[in-house]
């Protein structure tokens, strides 16, 4: 049954949306959990506040650690939304490792003089490079918040 003014394409991208909403929650949940060992080598939790809405977004994501910062790959990045918001540097949360920390993310295109590195360090963790369509996010200058270690 379709749901009215949506096409078969509209109700795919709401059905996965759905999808990956269950288990963004079930990741956070871990995450925020003791046995946020489990995932803490290859993913963290990223929250920030939207520079548009205001509104409080968390997600899960993998990551690789290239030096003291973060580097995220997102992957078919024409279809996700989040990383937009870190197209000019912004404000997030990481929690990792049981700690968070606070930091600035940006959007790294190839002539940038960090994207080489990033690339190369989110291939030795993850075995992917980017591809010509996704995009790399970086996490710079993590302080601990404070009461957290």
């Amino acid at each position: 049954m379709r749901l009215a003014n949506t096409t078969v394409c509209d109700e795919e991208r709401l059905l996965h949306r759905r999808r990956h909403t269950g288990l963004n929650h079930a990741l956070l949940a871990v995450l925020r959990s003791p046995l946020h060992r489990l995932l803490d080598d290859n993913v963290c939790e990223v929250a920030y506040q939207a520079p548009r809405s205001g509104r409080h977004v968390a997600l899960p994501v993998m990551y690789a650690a290239d030096g003291d910062d973060l580097v995220i790959l997102v992957g078919d990045a024409a279809a996700k939304t989040w990383w937009r918001a870190f197209r000019k540097p912004h404000g997030v949360q990481v929690r990792r490792h049981g700690a968070t920390r606070a930091g600035t993310a940006r959007v790294i295109s190839v002539g940038d003089a960090r994207y080489a590195g990033a690339a190369t360090a989110y291939e030795c963790q993850h075995g992917l490079r980017p591809a010509a369509d996704d995009q790399m996010v970086l996490i710079e200058n993590l302080t601990p918040l404070e009461g957290d270690t």
